[in-house]
């Protein structure tokens, strides 16, 4: 009786591919790079900020929304990766017609009332000036997942290298 040989290159490429991609992802967290995987921002890799107006950063959504992916955050959602519009004293506007910051307007950031798979989506309304540790988020597509939709995000300042929310409610 002969005896089968099973081709084993392929899985063992898969695995050393899997290796190469966990790695990277380790690796440039500690350089504050995020891998983006959903449509809601153009590019697949980006430098996260420290939370300063115009960076972007990384955190875990404030509220649950089954738009929201699986991954890596204590409710079992994905990070989102948001640009900052406004930080600790800036006065954000938001309405039906959209939001403003400091009187200026945000572009895209009229509110949708569902998401992509057509379930609802919350709407912030209000007048809010933002404190210290507060960001308002926008995403670079007009139907992302951001702040017109959860409000305001505590954000402190070293945050990017964080990954775990603590009993504080910030994410580590």
């Amino acid at each position: 009786m002969q005896v089968k040989q099973l081709n084993l290159v392929p899985l063992y490429v898969m695995l050393l591919v899997l290796s190469v991609v966990a790695i990277f992802a380790m690796v440039a967290k500690s350089f504050g790079i995020a891998l983006n995987v959903t449509g809601s921002m153009p590019d697949l890799v980006y430098q996260l900020g420290h939370g300063e107006k115009g960076s972007l950063v990384s955190f875990c959504s404030p509220i649950p929304h089954p738009s929201i992916g699986h991954g890596s955050c204590p409710d079992g959602s994905m990070p989102l990766i948001k640009r900052v519009m406004g930080v600790a004293g800036d006065l954000v506007t938001a309405t039906d017609d959209g939001v403003e910051i400091d009187g200026q307007p945000v572009p895209n950031s009229r509110p949708v009332d569902l998401d992509a798979k057509g379930q609802a989506l919350p709407h912030v309304r209000g007048i809010f000036t933002l404190k210290q540790g507060e960001i308002w988020t926008a995403g670079e597509h007009p139907n992302s997942f951001d702040s017109r939709y959860f409000g305001p995000v505590k954000f402190p300042r070293d945050h990017h290298n964080r990954t775990r929310k603590s009993s504080s409610g910030f994410v580590q």
